[in-house]
C-alpha cells in the first residue's frame, strides 16, 4: 500500500494505491470522502491497481481558493502516477467527473463504471431532492451545520422513499462523519469553485465501455441518467439494483464488488 499527495495546479491531492494488475481509480461521492471505497479497495487489490483519492474540496485534499476542473485533476493525478490508461468507477459526483474526463480524454479510460450517477450541467426535478436543497441553503445561511448535513443524509442516503430508520444506521453514520469533516474543513469550496463541461449534452459522445448501476429508490432525476446513459451512449448497459437508494456500494458493498468485479474482469 502507497499513500501519498500530488501537486496539481494551485493545490494538491490525497490519494492510495493497492495491489498490482491493471489501474481502477475510484471517485468518490460529492461532499464524501475516499473512505467510502474501503470495501472496493480490498476486493480489487487482488486482481488491480486499486486508487483512491480525495478530490479537491474533500476530505485530505487541498482547498480550492480559485477555479478549477476536477478532470483536469484526475489527468493530473493519473499523469504523476505514471497511468496510461485506466478504468474509471465514480458515484455521483465522482460520476460526473468521470463521465467529464472520458469526454475529454476518451484515449486514457478503459471501462467506466457510473454509480447513481449525475452528468454536468443537469438540472434537478425531482420535489423531494428540491425541498432538501431549499432547507440545506437555508441550513447554510444561518450557519447550522448539523440540519445541513441532515439535509444532505436524507437527500443522497435516504432517498425520497425511505424515512432515516428505514435505513442503515452504521451507512449513515459514516457518511455523516465525511460530510461533516468535508463542510467543517472546505466549506463546500470543491462544488463553488469548480468548472465543468456540459455533460448532460455529450452524452452520446461517450465512447468507452460503460456500466451504470442505479438503485430502485434514488430519486427520479438519477433514475432518468442511467436510462440516458444506457440509451445515448454508444456502448453501455444499465442494471437497477433493488433496495437502495444513492449510496449503493456502501448498502450493498459484497454485491455491488462482486458486479464489479464481474464487469472488470470481462
Amino acid at each position: 500500500m502507497t499513500r501519498g499527495r500530488i501537486q496539481v495546479e494551485n493545490g494538491e491531492l490525497a490519494y492510495e494505491i493497492r495491489g498490482t494488475g491493471d489501474p481502477v481509480v475510484l471517485l468518490h461521492g460529492g461532499m464524501l470522502d475516499s473512505r467510502m471505497w474501503d470495501a472496493e479497495m480490498t476486493s480489487l487489490e487482488r486482481r488491480f491497481t486499486a486508487i483512491r483519492y480525495d478530490a479537491r474540496g474533500h476530505g485530505e485534499s487541498s482547498t480550492p481558493t480559485q477555479r478549477f476542473k476536477h478532470y483536469e485533476d484526475l489527468r493530473a493525478l493519473m499523469t504523476a502516477l505514471d497511468l496510461p490508461r485506466a478504468s474509471l468507477v465514480g458515484l455521483s459526483g465522482g460520476g460526473r467527473i468521470a463521465v467529464d474526463f472520458a469526454l475529454t480524454y476518451p484515449d486514457l479510460v478503459g471501462n467506466l463504471v457510473l454509480v447513481a450517477t449525475g452528468l454536468s450541467a443537469m438540472v434537478t426535478k425531482d420535489p423531494f431532492v428540491l425541498e432538501q436543497n431549499k432547507k440545506l441553503e437555508e441550513a447554510g445561511a444561518r450557519g447550522d451545520i448539523p440540519a445541513a448535513i441532515e439535509c444532505l443524509l436524507r437527500m443522497w442516503v435516504d432517498g425520497p422513499h425511505r424515512a432515516p430508520e428505514a435505513v442503515d444506521q452504521d451507512v449513515r453514520r459514516r457518511c455523516q462523519e465525511m460530510y461533516a469533516h468535508t463542510i467543517t474543513r472546505h466549506r463546500g469550496s470543491g462544488f463553488m469553485l469548480m468548472d465543468e463541461l456540459r455533460a448532460i449534452e455529450r452524452v452520446g459522445e461517450l465512447t468507452p465501455r460503460t456500466l451504470t448501476l442505479v438503485g430502485d429508490l434514488d430519486s427520479s432525476d438519477i433514475l432518468a441518467i442511467a436510462d440516458r446513459i444506457e440509451t445515448e451512449a454508444h456502448d453501455a448497459r444499465k442494471l437497477v439494483v433493488p433496495g437502495v437508494a444513492h449510496m449503493i456500494n456502501l448498502e450493498k458493498p459484497r454485491k455491488f464488488s462482486r458486479i464489479l468485479l464481474d464487469f472488470l474482469d470481462c
